[in-house]
């Protein structure tokens, strides 16, 4: 994509996203203080719906694309994630494919959206509102099934899928001229309206997040699990989609479609840094003891 097509928020937002990805795991080093508990969990409440709006964004059926992209360095990395752990950190673990270790779940789980494409792509805006309305019951659902977990990050999923196809609907309506153009039009007119709601509405998720998480556990937002695993109720993953809902709009509000040279570029580059900064992360948790 050329410098002129290219859209930098698009890569602004991601620079950002991955530096909270790194910070949010340099962090849990120190989840015993509670000040940084509560910015982990600021954190967490919006970086991963976020990158994946963007990553529904952006996303196309191209079974070669997915296999060489997504399935191919799953398997290179969940090999080394857990060979690094048994011959250098020397911690015991066995070598497995089903369940997607630490941070390859994002991986297996694009792979697994972009296969539903052919399916979503189907019908007008009353389907996809439907498939989204659908979507949205079944992330919240989902949580009933206590057979739904980590494997193959199944319950992820089905939580995150709403964002997921939100982003994807999001990009297809964005093709179309007309909607594109008066989309545009209703964002220039309204704009200060739009950010000072969307910023208070911002601002009462950060002081809900501030105020009243303490009695929320910071693992209920890593979705990865059934209720009666989590002991996460069915509101707080509802309120936990209403959050980072808000937060998204809010970032994308904010964040100039400009370049920013090495920022910029940060964000078109993500994937290495996604990939290999767990490397340094698990070293640090090993020496810390957490491992």
């Amino acid at each position: 994509m050329s410098s002129r097509q290219r859209d930098f928020r698009m890569d602004n937002i991601k620079a950002i996203l991955i530096l909270l990805v790194v910070i949010g795991h340099l962090m849990e080093l120190y989840l015993k203080t509670g000040t940084v508990k509560t910015v982990y969990k600021i954190i967490y409440s919006f970086h991963m719906p976020l990158f994946i709006f963007i990553s529904g964004y952006f996303a196309r059926f191209r079974i070669k694309k997915m296999i060489i992209g997504l399935l191919a360095p799953y398997f290179v990395f969940q090999t080394a994630y857990i060979l690094f752990l048994n011959l250098i950190l020397h911690e015991p673990t066995r070598l497995q494919y089903t369940k997607p270790y630490w941070i390859l779940w994002y991986l297996m789980a694009m792979f697994i959206w972009c296969l539903t494409i052919p399916l979503i792509d189907r019908g007008g805006h009353i389907v996809h509102a439907a498939f989204f309305i659908l979507s949205a019951a079944g992330a919240i659902g989902i949580g009933y099934v206590r057979k739904i977990g980590m494997n193959f990050t199944l319950s992820r999923v089905f939580v995150y899928y709403p964002f997921f196809l939100l982003g994807f609907y999001i990009a297809k309506l964005m093709k179309d001229e007309d909607a594109k153009t008066r989309i545009i039009a209703f964002y220039h007119r309204y704009f200060y309206a739009i950010l000072i709601a969307a910023g208070a509405s911002f601002g009462a998720v950060m002081g809900y997040i501030i105020r009243f998480m303490q009695k929320y556990s910071y693992v209920w937002f890593y979705e990865c699990a059934p209720y009666a695993v989590t002991h996460e109720t069915p509101f707080a993953r509802l309120l936990h989609l209403l959050i980072a809902s808000i937060c998204i709009i809010f970032i994308f509000l904010l964040v100039p479609n400009i370049r920013l040279r090495l920022f910029t570029k940060l964000g078109s580059k993500t994937k290495p840094v996604y990939l290999f900064h767990g490397f340094v992360i698990l070293a640090l948790k090993n020496a810390a003891g957490l491992i």
